[in-house]
């Protein structure tokens, strides 16, 4: 059950950060950033953790003005994720 919440979050995390970066929502994705620091920190010993982090960090500048093409693989990992939470 708390896989599939999680999951969920990650989903929500790459919709949101996707749509910041055309200049929307951005305040409710400071807060999805926020808790994949959080998430990150707390399950640190993964690999997915490291690329939660670097992923987080790349919200945060995102949300200050950085558009790039390599924002795209970040949200698909982050879609990607949540998907295959589900599946388990």
């Amino acid at each position: 059950m708390i896989l599939w919440i999680l999951g969920l979050l990650d989903i929500l995390s790459g919709i949101f950060f996707g749509l910041s970066y055309f200049g929307f929502f951005k305040e409710i994705t400071v807060i999805f950033a926020i808790y994949l620091l959080i998430k990150s920190i707390i399950f640190i010993k993964g690999f997915a953790s490291w690329i939660d982090i670097i992923t987080a960090i790349i919200m945060f500048l995102v949300i200050y003005g950085l558009h790039d093409i390599w924002i795209w693989i970040f949200v698909m990992w982050l879609l990607q994720k949540g998907f295959f939470s589900f599946l388990v």
